[in-house]
């Protein structure tokens, strides 16, 4: 071991590990994402600013994960893309590794890194800022965003992370409306092959459609040609699910899909595209072995470090309580996460009536009865395309516990 441990008097050597046991606790999020789960906006950024949030918190990248949510809830699209952007710009950052960091997670735990998030953390990241350009009708950084995504889903899809479907097509709509029609395609391609089994996504125009098992996929690319034009309408609903004892993700009940209406007339559903659940799960399987293995190699320097002070003190009592503090109360695994996620992403891309002037979105249970019905604000206008986005944060599907 390097001879700063063994010059660690035994009383210095516990006080250091209990200021870094105090150092790595990070802010609590739980205020702010109850208020946010109730639909109090306010008061969940009230609760995000009381924790503050200095430029070097390890912390950081969190606070706007989490701020930036609660903004677009409250119809603030600019700020939301603000605190959006720089915490993708941090996590570019943050790529240059920490020496001194790096080497506390080895003493400490996890945590007393800057979270950066897991990869499809990031591509939702900008998916979502992607949303807000879309309702301020801000096609080009739209599409900058796309750009980002597409970085985002070559890494996770190199490195064996659980694909974003939903990111994808958001991708591709952004690239559709500014007439890039060979990326869209990718992007489409992309979200058809990572879409659940009853989902078909045509590349060539983006539409969707039921996929009926053993059939052949459903030809869309003729659907075109529309006289009122198209609307994509991007759903969010509900709440990415916390943690459970076991690593993964609860998953509550599952919602139906949204109805799309023009007055009384259905124009079409949407689909699910993704599930933050899931992609949790299946993420904190793929980093499983990472972290086993680094933990691992942390117990061992905790080991060497409690040697050290048996061979330096000679007392035997203290090296079992070092064990203790650096192994039995620090080593706690790092479960920090987006809360704020909406749960389920869906998209609905049906007709837009010639002469139509609004519509409506039935929020529906998995059986297909109606929950509520939302009037979404007016949506944005790209020639012929509007892009509309509606939020239902607190579905009564899920109040009735799992299913």
């Amino acid at each position: 071991m390097p001879g700063a441990f063994h010059r660690l008097c035994p009383g210095g050597l516990l006080a250091a590990a209990a200021l870094s046991a105090s150092g790595c606790a990070t802010h609590s999020f739980e205020a702010a994402r109850a208020n946010y789960r109730l639909g109090r906006y306010d008061r969940a950024e009230a609760a995000l600013a009381e924790r503050g949030s200095p430029g070097d918190d390890r912390d950081r990248v969190l606070f706007l994960m989490e701020r930036g949510m609660v903004r677009q809830a409250q119809g603030r699209h600019a700020d939301s893309s603000r605190d959006w952007i720089e915490a993708a710009d941090l996590i570019g950052a943050l790529e240059t590794y920490s020496v001194s960091r790096g080497a506390a997670s080895l003493l400490v735990n996890d945590t007393v890194q800057a979270y950066r998030g897991v990869p499809f953390e990031w591509s939702l990241l900008h998916a979502l800022t992607a949303l807000n350009h879309f309702a301020l009708a801000q096609w080009e950084e739209a599409a900058v965003e796309a750009r980002r995504t597409i970085e985002v889903l070559e890494f996770a899809a190199r490195e064996g992370f659980p694909a974003d479907a939903f990111s994808a097509y958001v991708a591709g709509v952004a690239l559709e409306l500014i007439d890039d029609p060979s990326n869209a395609a990718l992007m489409y391609r992309r979200a058809a092959s990572a879409a659940p089994p009853g989902v078909w996504i045509d590349e060539t125009t983006g539409r969707i459609s039921p996929r009926v098992p053993g059939a052949p996929p459903p030809s869309l690319s003729a659907a075109g040609g529309h006289g009122g034009g198209e609307l994509i309408c991007f759903v969010l609903l509900g709440h990415r699910s916390e943690w459970s004892p076991d690593g993964s993700m609860r998953t509550l009940g599952r919602p139906g899909p949204a109805r799309i209406r023009f007055g009384s007339a259905t124009a079409g559903i949407s689909y699910p595209l993704a599930n933050s659940a899931e992609l949790s799960t299946l993420t904190a399987r793929r980093l499983a072995a990472i972290r086993a293995a680094k933990t691992a190699a942390r117990i061992a320097v905790k080991e060497a470090v409690a040697r050290a002070v048996d061979q330096n003190t000679n007392d035997s009592g203290l090296g079992f309580l070092v064990r203790l503090l650096l192994i039995g109360l620090l080593e706690q695994p790092d479960l920090r996460h987006w809360g704020t996620l909406p749960r389920e992403f869906h998209v609905a891309r049906v007709p837009w009536p010639v002469g139509a002037e609004r519509f409506e979105v039935d929020l529906c249970t998995p059986g297909g009865h109606v929950i509520r019905t939302v009037a979404p604000a007016a949506a944005s206008r790209r020639r012929s395309v509007r892009v509309a986005i509606v939020t239902d944060r607190a579905p009564a599907w899920a109040q009735g516990g799992r299913q």
